[in-house]
């Protein structure tokens, strides 16, 4: 039995817990009812996950979609681990944090800005890395009830970036035909070059520098092609090339890339002097109905305008100080030999090489190649898209001239007769 002061100690005591309880009672926020996430109108999708190489990062992108005839969304939660990974940015950034979310119960990054009703916004997380996708949970919420559903995000583990290599190599036309590129041979610009995957697929096509090189660069290791294609579609030099010029061997490249750069793979080609000589021809010798377009200047109309400039009076159509910048442009156009004018006498020494009467083969191309490279300079001889033929036919002779020695008199006489074609050509 209770004595009469225990009685009372008892009923103050539960009193008080009445009390507390009231207390709390009025004073705790509102309850939020979880339903499952198909019966709200409000869902997220992984819709793209992007990782830039040289940035070192990837990019998350999510699609959020509310219906119509759901309420308006407060915010949601994306739930991952910032101790997996480094978080770079999110987007939208404005009213973002990252922390559990009180109401759901979820981890994560939470946009709390809000969506209307009706509408399809998209959210990114930036990220450092190369990372895997896995199952993550999201929350969504909106009036007085949230849901839980889950999507793909960032995972725990770091994926190591893969890594890649190149493929590189020279085009060149081979003026001595000995399949090495040796110092001086003409360098070809503006050449397509196309790579393949190992099932035949185009994966790439890069167009050689003013170097005449190319690279293909970013491949993983694998089973490669690479290719010269005779015709395109954009505006470089192929088909002029594979119109005047044969390649050499190999006409194609297989390349397995394994775990470093491949270098040297290199396109050799070779001047098919009978296929310009035919289109130099205006009685179209070859019957094909094309003869390339242009006008050249002679041998004696070069000779004229430097015996004018020597003698400082007569006729001319180029004044001193525009031949004394063609002689100088010549001078640098490509190697030492053959031209390097006597310092003040530059006028006298070019037209004495165009006066000679030597009957020596190496005389007669550097006459002719001297007017190929003043019509050249000035805007005359092969015309429109022939211009880079006449400039690669020009640095051909040129490596001719210097290295007489490795060529027949006639191979030397060939390469002149096609300049005195295009010195004469529209004659």
């Amino acid at each position: 039995m209770f004595s009469h002061n225990s009685k009372f100690h008892q009923q103050w005591f539960i009193t008080l817990i009445l009390f507390f309880t009231f207390v709390l009672s009025t004073q705790a926020g509102p309850s939020f009812d979880e339903k499952l996430i198909d019966e709200v109108g409000w869902s997220v999708t992984l819709v793209d996950v992007v990782y830039n190489s040289e940035a070192n990062t990837s990019t998350f992108t999510y699609e959020l979609i509310t219906s119509s005839d759901e309420k308006d969304l407060s915010h949601w939660v994306l739930a991952f681990d910032l101790d997996a990974v480094a978080l770079v940015s999110v987007s939208p950034n404005n009213l973002t944090s990252y922390g559990l979310d009180p109401t759901t119960g979820v981890m994560g990054m939470k946009w709390d800005e809000g969506q209307a009703a009706g509408t399809t916004q998209y959210y990114s997380i930036v990220v450092q890395g190369q990372v895997d996708t896995v199952a993550n949970d999201y929350s969504v919420k909106g009036g007085t009830y949230y849901a839980i559903g889950t999507t793909q995000g960032p995972g725990e583990t770091i994926v190591n970036p893969e890594t890649h290599y190149s493929i590189s190599g020279l085009l060149f036309m081979d003026a001595n035909n000995n399949g090495i590129y040796d110092n001086g041979e003409p360098l070809l610009n503006n050449v397509s070059v196309e790579l393949f995957d190992s099932a035949d697929n185009i994966i790439a096509t890069v167009v050689t520098d003013e170097n005449g090189q190319y690279e293909f660069i970013s491949l993983v290791p694998g089973d490669y092609h690479v290719h010269v294609p005779h015709s395109t579609s954009v505006h470089d030099f192929n088909e002029v090339l594979f119109s005047y010029a044969d390649i050499g061997h190999p006409s194609s490249l297989n390349v397995s890339v394994v775990d470093q750069d491949i270098i040297n793979q290199d396109f050799t080609f070779v001047v098919n002097t009978q296929a310009i000589l035919d289109d130099l021809n205006s009685d179209d010798s070859d019957g094909d109905g094309f003869s390339f377009p242009g006008v050249g200047k002679t041998i004696g109309y070069w000779k004229h305008q430097l015996s004018v400039a020597i003698k400082g009076k007569g006729r001319a159509h180029i004044d001193a100080a525009t031949m004394m910048g063609y002689l100088t442009w010549i001078e640098s156009f490509h190697l030492v030999k053959p031209f390097q004018f006597i310092d003040g006498d530059e006028f006298v020494h070019a037209h004495s090489i165009m006066a000679m009467r030597s009957s020596d083969a190496v005389d007669l191309l550097n006459k002719q190649l001297l007017g190929t490279e003043l019509n050249h300079t000035s805007g005359m001889g092969l015309s429109g898209s022939y211009v880079e033929l006449q400039h690669v036919i020009l640095q051909w002779a040129e490596y001719i001239s210097a290295h007489a020695m490795y060529f027949s008199r006639e191979e030397i006489l060939v390469a002149k007769d096609i300049l005195d074609r295009i010195n004469n050509l529209g004659h």
